[in-house]
């Protein structure tokens, strides 16, 4: 069950920043594109590229039988990722101090926040790494390299079948821009499935200037 606490104390947090006067992008811009991948899916966070500033997590099953199946999604509280882990059935997101889970085995999705693990102690590296903070849209690694990325993704029973693509090229109409255009590729597509599905379509900044 949503929990309500845990939404008015984020939902008050964003509200404080922007009485400070610092835009969300600005403080959050970090916080979106963040994905993991699962034994039979892959779930990626958006904030800024979802109409009415939502923070919405989405999961898109990938299978040998199936392909790639429909997404489904469930709307979050505003808060920054930091990382995310993937389990079976159920997808982690790290916050800067509390752990939101999003249980797949119930429809709609529902999440829960909690403590972290290391609540009450400094964090360790080793604790850090447990929640990759591995992105697929502005922070992703292509765009750090300014070319296009390709990771195959280790579904079960298909590890080389399904490819992240995110395909970046320079704007050419907006100056220090990138174009970026995220999809998951079915390489071996079967009559169920689609053979791609976009998950992120928008712009990132370039490296430029004096």
């Amino acid at each position: 069950m949503r929990n309500t606490f845990w939404a008015r104390r984020w939902g008050a947090t964003a509200l404080a920043v922007l009485a400070l006067g610092t835009t969300p992008r600005a403080a959050h811009a970090d916080s979106d594109g963040y994905y993991c991948a699962g034994p039979t899916y892959i779930a990626y966070e958006l904030w800024f590229s979802v109409p009415g500033n939502r923070h919405v997590l989405h999961v898109v099953p990938l299978s040998a039988a199936g392909g790639i199946g429909a997404p489904d999604s469930v709307v979050l509280p505003i808060f920054q990722v930091h990382g995310m882990r993937c389990h079976a059935s159920r997808v982690e997101l790290r916050g800067w101090d509390s752990l939101y889970t999003v249980d797949l085995g119930h429809a709609p999705l529902t999440w829960t926040a909690s403590a972290l693990p290391w609540s009450g102690r400094r964090a360790t590296r080793e604790d850090l790494a447990a929640y990759p903070s591995v992105n697929l849209a502005e922070w992703s690694r292509a765009v750090s390299l300014g070319r296009s990325d390709t990771t195959a993704l280790a579904i079960r029973g298909a590890p080389q079948r399904f490819l992240l693509i995110v395909d970046v090229e320079v704007d050419s109409t907006r100056t220090c821009m990138y174009d970026v255009h995220t999809t998951v590729v079915d390489r071996t597509p079967g009559p169920r499935g689609v053979p791609k599905r976009t998950l992120f379509d928008g712009k990132a900044d370039m490296e430029c200037g004096e």
